[in-house]
């Protein structure tokens, strides 16, 4: 609500204040230049939030979407011990919330049975997933809304310097 706005009038003011300071064709060339680094900065400054909002948000995607890891279901059955089987057992019931048969220490399949403590770690890890799945819509909406505001920034600073360039070569051509 606040962003908006502010870019509207900088997007306005500086093509304006460029178009003023470029028009006198003085000693003001550099006033005119620094208009012209200002706008430069501010688009430079949104492109950054938007890489960065993008590149989190790409990360958190990808750690989202893995699933169970192949190596750790396959450690049911080949790991060394039936305790070493029983901990990966162990491992995938908190992470994933999945109950799942291990071969224990006579070769025969016991179905892991989780501990209060493997249910309220799981848990513990459902909610950390939860939040990382808001962490991404926050960074999908500031992406979202940085690219809006370069839009703005950008066509609203071009349109109006092209207006000021038409506008008084329409001006000189009627004084001529």
């Amino acid at each position: 609500m606040i962003q908006f706005p502010l870019v509207v009038l900088l997007s306005v003011f500086l093509p304006v204040s460029f178009w003023q300071v470029a028009a006198n064709r003085g000693k003001s060339k550099y006033l005119a230049l620094f208009f012209l680094g200002i706008f430069i900065v501010n688009v430079s400054f949104l492109m950054v939030i938007m890489r960065g909002s993008f590149a989190i948000q790409q990360q958190l995607s990808d750690e989202l979407s893995t699933g169970m890891q192949p190596e750790l279901a396959e450690y049911l059955v080949t790991a060394v011990t039936g305790n070493k089987r029983r901990i990966a057992a162990q491992l995938i019931y908190q992470r994933h919330g999945v109950v799942l048969p291990f071969k224990n220490e006579s070769d025969a399949y016991t179905l892991y049975e989780p501990t209060k403590a493997d249910k309220k770690k799981f848990q513990e890890n459902f909610f950390a997933r939860n939040d990382l799945k808001i962490q991404k819509g926050g960074f999908a909406t500031s992406f979202f809304t940085a690219t809006l505001l370069l839009a703005a920034h950008v066509g609203l600073f071009i349109a109006l310097l092209v207006f000021l360039i038409l506008y008084e070569e329409r001006g000189i051509r009627r004084e001529t």
